[in-house]
């Protein structure tokens, strides 16, 4: 357990300054597996009223063939497990700064995307390790963070689940689906929540492993017994404004 260095955080604009996302501990070839942020992304403002241009550029003209429905009319295809049908930029620009270069399926098209991380239909595949960067023997590549007083961390989802970031990671860095941008009730908006260490404490944390058509490489702070543990005594919510959305989903079930 380090007290130093780069699991020693205070903000992330230090820890993506001085270490690169990879702690020191790590292996060094590892930064060199770092991915920029794409160029040929979309954007989060669309001019088609009904797909973005460059996912018709890439699949053609009708992108959802073959995909079934799952009756989410604002989903892309209308099926929930590709995300929100189109990705629009909040006020905040903070917004357009943690989704710049974000493919919402990556490479794929949708249907190869169901095919590749929904092959039931029902759930989709998930990563081994939680998502951990692996090593050549197949460990994941984590060590022990101490968050401090006043560090600030963040999620895409539910509110209690085990996964955290430093606050304003890219969207493309976390491996997360698509599904995470939904709407749900009672949520932020984006299902976007912000926390805050208020006792510092120690966490296990590595990087993200590419999953779901997005480059990965972020760091993940991962804590089995899920927030509720920690939220109250180590954690505080800040709150965030509430999604002004019309229709909202029901939660994903996976």
């Amino acid at each position: 357990m380090r007290e130093g260095g780069c699991s020693s955080l205070q903000s992330w604009s230090q820890f993506e300054s001085f270490c690169f996302i990879i702690p020191k501990t790590m292996h060094t070839s590892l930064a060199l597996l770092l991915l920029p942020l794409g160029a040929l992304s979309l954007p989060l403002e669309a001019s088609s009223p009904e797909f973005d241009p460059s996912l018709v550029a890439r699949c053609g003209a009708n992108p959802c063939e073959g995909v079934p429905s799952t009756g989410h009319s604002d989903s892309l295809c209308d099926n929930k497990y590709l995300g929100p049908k189109l990705l629009t930029a909040a006020e905040d620009p903070e917004w357009s700064e943690m989704f710049n270069g974000y493919s919402p399926l990556g490479s794929y098209c949708p249907k190869a995307f169901l095919d590749k991380y929904v092959p039931s239909g029902k759930k989709y595949e998930y990563p081994d390790k939680d998502g951990a960067l692996l090593d050549s023997a197949g460990v994941p590549v984590t060590t022990e963070y101490t968050l401090h007083e006043g560090y600030e961390l963040d999620r895409f989802g539910t509110r209690y689940g085990g996964y955290l970031a430093p606050k304003d990671t890219p969207f493309s860095w976390r491996s997360i689906p698509p599904s995470n941008l939904n709407k749900y009730p009672d949520s932020p908006e984006y299902n976007y929540w912000v926390w805050r260490v208020k006792e510092t404490f120690n966490i296990t944390g590595g990087p993200i492993a590419p999953w779901f058509g997005q480059p990965g490489y972020g760091l993940q702070f991962y804590h089995e017994g899920g927030l509720q543990e920690l939220e109250g005594t180590f954690l505080e919510l800040v709150e965030k404004k509430k999604c002004s959305c019309e229709a909202l989903h029901d939660s994903l079930k996976a």
